[in-house]
């Protein structure tokens, strides 16, 4: 049976206004905030819709020259203030932990949202958006489990994303060298890059590696410069936020922590090789690994790191492999999860749908 949901509905000609709640940090990552913004900027057009981010300044690089509203605030109790004031219809929540003062004062008179779905709330919100049909096992444990709306379909997909024609994959796998590039995640507190490209340094089929770091990557490029001295790939450090795609569209496989960018890989038919943090993550994109859009390297990271060598040279001598992998990609994403969420979210308050289309799996306690 699914839970009572929010009776909070506009009155005649009231515009709906929507407050976006989200986090990105060293720790967090930014693709709470990348997510949250792709969201956002399909609903500004039928919505009053202003974010609010808690985070560091630089946060606030993802989201300038945009069009949207938004502040970015270094602590819980700035974002309670700022929401207050905007008095939400709806609020989206896209981090994974908020405090039980503000998620209490935010939900009191408002219907409520998660685009993420690892939140401590996840058992309180109306709905949770979830871009894979495979569940959190730990769902099923709680007292009450959410209501999901869930499967590919919901993967949301920001448009400097876009596909890569047969065509031009063809014609980067024809080259001599295998490009391959290693995203670890707009931050990568832990420093993960450094640790890929130690690893695949020791690759001895020469390789064109592209080093993608986010607008959070606050290490040493020096280190990573000194790592990469002495091997015989060439390699490329790149900063990089949306212009990322530029690169990764030459690219014939990628590197990645198994975050928003897997999808949007999977999406734009760029194969991939994931490694996590632990296998507790692994729901996260066992969907696309089921459906032969990339690879997971191991349970953990340390795992992934004794296998990427080896997954990466097996792709280097079989590259039919990759063309398999991303033609596969053809027509399993639309790109349209971000305006399936707004149409469903404002619906919550009563918004007339515009897409016509079905709803996809719902499941709750």
């Amino acid at each position: 049976m699914l839970r009572e949901q929010s009776t909070m509905v506009l009155k005649p000609g009231e515009e709906p206004r929507v407050l976006f709640v989200c986090k990105g940090s060293m720790h967090d990552g930014m693709g709470h905030v990348i997510r949250s913004r792709t969201v956002a900027l399909q609903m500004k057009s039928r919505a009053h819709v202003e974010l609010v981010v808690i985070g560091p300044d630089y946060v606030g690089g993802l989201l300038e020259d945009k069009g949207l509203e938004y502040r970015v605030v270094s602590r819980q109790g700035e974002a309670l203030a700022a929401c207050r004031r905007f008095k939400p219809h709806l609020v989206v929540f896209d981090l994974t932990h908020l405090d039980k003062r503000m998620f209490g004062a935010l939900a009191k008179d408002a219907a409520t949202v998660s685009l993420s779905p690892i939140f401590n709330y996840l058992n309180a919100v109306d709905v949770v958006f979830h871009r894979t049909s495979i569940e959190d096992p730990k769902w099923s444990h709680l007292r009450r489990p959410p209501t999901v709306r869930c499967g590919l379909q919901y993967a949301v997909i920001g448009d400097h994303c876009h596909k890569i024609s047969d065509q031009t994959y063809s014609d980067t796998l024809e080259r001599s060298r295998l490009s391959v590039a290693v995203s670890m995640g707009g931050t990568d507190a832990a420093n993960k890059t450094l640790e890929v490209i130690a690893t695949l340094r020791g690759i001895k089929r020469r390789m064109l590696l592209w080093v993608l770091l986010g607008e959070g990557y606050d290490h040493s490029y020096h280190d990573l410069v000194d790592r990469a001295r002495g091997a015989k790939h060439e390699i490329i450090l790149a900063k990089t936020n949306d212009s990322m795609w530029h690169i990764l569209s030459t690219c014939a496989l990628a590197v990645l922590a198994g975050g928003t960018t897997t999808y949007q890989a999977a999406y734009a038919g760029l194969p991939s090789i994931n490694t996590l943090e632990t296998p507790n993550d692994y729901f996260l994109i066992q969907e696309l690994v089921d459906k032969g859009l990339c690879l997971c390297a191991g349970d953990d990271f340390d795992t992934s790191l004794s296998r990427l060598n080896e997954l990466v040279t097996g792709f280097d001598e079989n590259r039919s492999g990759l063309l398999a992998m991303h033609r596969r990609s053809k027509s399993l994403l639309d790109g349209k999860g971000a305006s399936r969420i707004v149409d469903e979210t404002l619906a919550l308050v009563g918004v007339p749908s515009v897409s016509g289309g079905e709803r996809s799996k719902v499941t709750a306690e």
